[in-house]
C-alpha cells in the first residue's frame, strides 16, 4: 500500500469483475514522512486519475532551486552560488511540488473506496509463502499471516492468477521468485528530517543545495503549510559490511551535521516531526517476473 502498489490498484480497480487484493504490514494508512516530492510528469498521472488539482493546491510548489558553495574567500563558510528555475518551460503545463506523502495515498484510496471493484488494503498483514500449482485458473498460493504476532488474526492462504510485488528493497515477493538485486551500495549513510527550524539561512524557504568543502552536502526543501523543511543531510561513510541502522544514529547526530553544513549560518531546531537515516543503493534485478502466464506456460 505504498506509492507503486496504491498506484497499481487504483488502475486495476477500474475494472468491474476483478477481485483485488492489497496487502500492507503496517498496521494501518501512512500517516507522515517518507518521500514526499512530486515530479511535473508525477502531477500529470495524477491528473488522469483526477486529483491533481487537490494536491497542487495542499502542496509546496518548487519553483527555483538555489545552490550554495564553499566560498571563494572563506572556504569554511558557504556562499550562494546561483539561482536557477526548477522546471523549465514547456517540460510540463505541471509544477514539481511537495506534499505529505500520506496525503497522495489518501487521494488513492479513497479512489479504491470508490471504484466499480472497491478495495480497502489487508493492512497488518505480510506475504510469508508464495507457491505455485496446478490450479486450472488460479495456479499461485499466497499464505498471509499477521504482521504483528502479538495479534490474533490466523495465518490464511488465497489464491490468485498474478501477484505483483510492489513491497520495496526486501521484496518477499522478489525472494520468492528468487530474483536478486544486482549492483553496489554507495556505502554512504544519508539522514532526512522534517523540523521547525529558527535559522538566518536566507534559503530556507527555497528549495536549497549546498555543497560545503569539507562537512559534506545538504538539500534544503520547504514543506507544504509554511512552517516546516525537510533536510536531506550527508552523514559519514560506510565501511563496505557496515549497514546505518546500526550506527546508533540521533536526530541530535542529524542536526549536529546540519549545523556544520550551513556555517557560518546558525541552525536551532524547535520541533523535529519526523527523521530517519538511510543508505544509498543502485541495484537492479536481471528479470521482473518468472517468465510463465497464469497457467504455467513458459511465456
Amino acid at each position: 500500500a505504498g506509492p507503486a502498489g496504491l498506484t497499481l490498484a487504483a488502475q486495476l480497480a477500474a475494472f468491474p469483475g476483478l477481485t483485488l487484493r492489497v496487502v500492507e504490514q503496517k498496521h494501518g494508512p501512512l500517516l507522515v514522512g517518507q518521500a514526499d516530492g512530486i515530479a511535473c510528469r508525477t502531477m500529470e498521472m495524477f491528473e488522469a486519475f483526477g486529483f491533481a488539482e487537490r494536491v497542487a493546491r495542499e502542496a509546496y510548489w518548487v519553483n527555483e532551486t538555489c545552490f550554495w558553495r564553499p566560498a571563494p574567500d572563506a572556504p569554511g563558510h558557504i556562499a550562494r552560488a546561483r539561482v536557477i528555475q526548477d522546471v523549465e518551460d514547456g517540460l510540463s503545463e505541471f509544477p514539481h511540488v511537495i506534499l505529505n506523502q500520506a496525503r497522495v495515498h489518501d487521494h488513492f484510496l479513497d479512489i479504491l473506496a470508490h471504484a466499480a471493484s472497491p478495495v480497502t488494503p489487508d493492512y497488518a498483514r505480510r506475504l510469508v509463502d508464495l507457491s505455485r500449482d496446478d490450479h486450472p485458473t488460479h495456479p499461485l498460493r499466497a499464505v498471509l499471516a499477521p504482521s504483528d504476532p502479538r495479534l490474533p488474526q490466523a495465518s490464511h492462504a488465497l489464491r490468485a492468477r498474478y501477484v505483483v510485488g510492489c513491497d520495496g528493497a526486501r521484496s518477499a515477493v522478489r525472494g520468492a521468485l528468487g530474483i536478486a538485486l544486482e549492483g553496489d551500495a554507495a556505502n554512504q549513510a544519508w539522514g532526512v528530517m522534517d523540523v521547525l527550524a529558527v535559522t538566518d539561512f536566507p534559503d530556507v524557504r527555497r528549495k536549497a543545495v549546498i555543497q560545503s568543502a569539507r562537512e559534506g552536502s545538504m538539500l534544503i526543501i520547504p514543506r507544504e503549510g509554511g512552517y516546516l523543511v525537510r533536510l536531506y543531510i550527508e552523514l559519514d561513510k560506510l565501511a563496505p559490511d557496515q549497514r546505518v541502522a546500526n550506527l546508533d544514529l540521533t536526530p541530535a547526530h542529524l542536526i549536529a551535521a546540519a549545523r556544520r553544513i550551513l556555517a557560518p549560518y546558525t541552525l536551532e531546531v524547535a520541533e523535529v516531526a519526523w527523521w530517519s537515516v538511510y543508505e544509498i543503493g543502485q541495484r537492479l534485478c536481471a528479470r521482473f517476473d518468472d517468465g510463465q502466464d497464469p497457467r504455467g506456460r513458459t511465456q
